[in-house]
């Protein structure tokens, strides 16, 4: 019987523009390279077709005959095909259903396909995997979910406005962002008659980065609420039978999940499953929040050339070009995994020798008050986001010395008593001025060098002259309040040649006492109680800057404000400055005197490094500074510092509070990994033996070429899942 001549090329491996009067013919190679330049290049058909005109002919390309529409069309026929044929639908003959035909992230919980969901337990108790040795908590069983919206992917033409019913129906309220003059949600209310769609938006895994099947959106105002609504309820739906906790991450999830509830409620085209608790966050730290911008990258290459298309046409481009996304993590996430896992190993070791060392050092009745605090946060967190404020510094600023003069003014106004008594108070702030003065000069004069010029001796000369008369003058005054036994030899500057501190000569201050073993004990005694006061006042300052950047200079709303703020951090650095000279020249006299090897280890040089605030507490979310930690001198003495300064004391709690926090969080995540390896290669498992089955069907059928593909996909999950166990066997034994 003579085969049907669409047939016959099919044979010959080549496929027809037409299926009844075939003419023009494409080969499976030249529509593979296609589709892979498309991939990969982002090569329009018209491109491409013009790049085979010029193969055919490099000198008269315009001879060639024209088959650039022949080509798209017979394109999305080959793409649809691989697609059918990837996902096993020539096998067996069954419906397409939505993301049938398409890949979704292999480490994250799939029920039904890498996981199997554990039996609900009332007691809350954990179970432990018997294979793996591994625990199961609950929360492992959570769908991270990124969203976010793409204004580069644009649409002009309509095909088929009926499809988009919900959008018809649906009540979107405008209404401007609350963030700080946020675009995408601006952009939302402004009017767009020339495009069709302004861009695209939808759901990606948070952890990965792969694309949630049938969770695609078309914007036609911007990112409106509505739009990005039927996409995350898309995405709760794949693959999510009994999961019961889902992550949102997005960057207005402040305003978009403020009523999300009711808007799916009053929709009868959105659900979802009344028992799943939707957790809202923006754009974490520890989880890659802005994950879908790196997505969008590939993909807005080819968004240029289907500008223009049809809407189907479109959609099965970018569809393609998402799907393969997925393909390509899948193939790759072993070695992510591994990358995950040696950093959470890491991560681990060292949040726990840093907790434990500062926990160590803390008094364990302020550990109880701590623990408690945060086990009311974390009880607390999912009904009111406010009580995460305890990992804040809660402290409240606390009155200046001007506020306190004020205060003593006034009580002493209202006092009865001999009116030589007023005053006393003003009297007292001046000598703390003139005791500030005498600091200051000091370290302007070390500033000044062994060889300062005349004009800066002479400014240095002027201020010690106009000190001076200050504390003559205060000297006059204190005879009013404390009598005539306060002479002005009891307070006076110190004098000019004294204030320059002069380097030791390179003899030893050992061989100068030699013999004299017990002053030095007594000296070595005495600089270590030194180096105590310096370090104590070099941690109280840090504490002080640290809080002073997040609640000052953050909160500064003017220049006037800021400038005076930034004053405040300066001059708190000039104090760190001045304690760490007399630290670092007590260390140098201990050398010098011998002390034991003990000491010396104990009080290390201070390095510029050890100086620098713990963005723990000043800028907590900062990038790159996840596993920040304290310098060797902050776990010393925890229990003295923090009893002598409330400002100390607040900044122990919070960074005792976020190293716990951090180390917690290390242990989760190395257990996720694990996790996520063990559900990665049941996810290859899984496929495997899903090509058992069709290569069965296909055994029975007799149809010999469908066996012979389906082993080789089995082949080929086969082969995925040992590269995934030997990648993740080498990690762990490394590690």
């Amino acid at each position: 019987m003579l085969l049907a001549a669409d047939v016959q090329l099919f044979q010959m491996g080549m496929f027809p523009a037409s299926f009844s009067q075939p003419k023009t013919a494409f080969t499976f190679e030249v529509l593979d390279d296609f589709l892979l330049d498309n991939l990969e290049c982002g090569t329009s058909a018209m491109n491409y077709y013009s790049k085979l005109r010029r193969m055919t002919t490099s000198v008269f390309p315009h001879l060639v005959p024209d088959r650039y529409r022949e080509l798209m069309r017979v394109a999305r026929q080959w793409r649809k095909l691989k697609l059918l044929k990837w996902n096993g639908f020539g096998h067996e003959n069954k419906d397409t259903k939505p993301s049938d035909l398409a890949l979704f992230c292999l480490a994250c919980p799939q029920p039904g396909i890498n996981i199997t969901m554990p039996i609900d337990d009332p007691t809350g108790l954990e179970e432990t995997d018997h294979e793996s040795d591994l625990e199961m908590p609950s929360w492992l069983y959570s769908r991270s979910l990124v969203m976010d919206g793409n204004f580069k992917a644009e649409h002009l033409h309509a095909a088929n406005p009926n499809d988009e019913e919900h959008l018809f129906k649906a009540k979107d309220n405008a209404q401007w962002s609350k963030c700080n003059n946020h675009c995408a949600v601006n952009q939302a209310n402004a009017s767009h008659h020339r495009l069709e769609a302004t861009g695209i938006g939808g759901c990606a895994c948070a952890r990965h980065g792969c694309f949630v099947p049938h969770a695609m959106v078309d914007f036609q105002k911007g990112e409106r609420q509505m739009n990005m609504d039927y996409a995350l309820c898309e995405a709760l739906k794949h693959n999510a039978d009994g999961i019961r906790r889902a992550l949102t991450f997005y960057d207005v999830n402040c305003q978009y999940h403020r009523y999300l509830k009711d808007r799916i409620a009053n929709s009868p085209f959105l659900d979802i499953c009344q028992e799943l608790q939707i957790i809202p966050g923006i754009c974490a730290a520890r989880i890659d929040g802005e994950i879908m911008e790196t997505l969008w990258v590939p993909l807005n290459i080819i968004s240029l050339s289907a500008h223009g298309m049809g809407t189907p046409h479109q959609k099965e481009c970018l569809d393609y070009q998402m799907n393969d996304c997925n393909f390509m993590k899948m193939i790759r996430m072993s070695k992510s995994l591994c990358r995950k896992f040696r950093q959470a190993v890491k991560g681990v070791a060292e949040s726990k020798e840093a907790f434990e060392k500062l926990n160590h050092s803390t008094d364990a009745n302020k550990i109880r008050d701590w623990e408690e605090q945060e086990r009311l946060a974390q009880d607390q967190r999912n009904v009111d986001p406010k009580a995460m404020d305890v990992y804040e510094v809660q402290l409240q600023k606390a009155l200046t010395r001007k506020q306190q003069e004020l205060q003593l003014l006034e009580i002493n106004g209202w006092c009865r008593g001999p009116s030589c008594h007023r005053g006393a108070a003003t009297w007292l702030a001046e000598g703390i001025l003139i005791e500030e003065a005498q600091v200051t000069l000091q370290m302007d004069v070390q500033k000044l060098g062994r060889h300062p010029m005349e004009s800066q001796w002479l400014e240095i000369g002027c201020r010690h002259e106009r000190l001076q008369g200050d504390i003559d003058r205060w000297v006059v005054i204190a005879v009013t309040f404390v009598g005539d036994g306060f002479s002005d030899g009891d307070m006076q500057v110190m004098q000019l040649e004294l204030l320059i501190l002069q380097e030791h000569p390179e003899s030893d201050i050992a061989d100068e006492f030699r013999f004299v073993a017990n002053l030095i004990h007594q000296e070595v005694t005495l600089r270590e109680g030194q180096a105590n006061d310096a370090l104590h006042s070099i941690r109280v300052h840090l504490a002080d800057k640290a809080v002073i950047l997040r609640k000052t200079v953050r909160a500064a709303k003017s220049q006037a404000t800021s400038t005076r703020a930034w004053a405040q951090v300066y001059s708190v650095d000039r104090a760190v400055s001045m304690n760490a000279s007399i630290y670092s020249k007590c260390c140098s006299q201990l050398g010098k005197l011998g002390a034991d090897i003990g000491l010396l280890k104990r009080y290390r040089p201070l390095l510029k490094e050890d100086l620098k605030v713990s963005t723990a507490v000043a800028d907590p979310n900062a990038r790159g500074q996840r596993n920040n930690q304290l310098a060797w001198f902050w776990s010393m003495d925890v229990e003295g510092d923090s009893d002598s300064s409330d400002w100390l004391n607040e900044f122990y709690r919070v960074h005792w509070l976020r190293t716990k926090a951090l180390r917690d969080w290390w242990v989760e995540e190395l257990l996720l990994v694990q996790h996520e390896m063990n559900w990665t290669c049941d996810f290859f498992l899984h496929k495997a033996e899903q090509w058992i089955r069709l290569a069965a069907i296909a055994e029975e059928a007799r149809k010999m070429g469908h066996l012979a593909y389906a082993a080789q996909q089995c082949k080929m999950y086969q082969r995925l899942n040992e590269d995934a166990m030997d990648n993740f066997k080498i990690a762990k034994a490394c590690c």
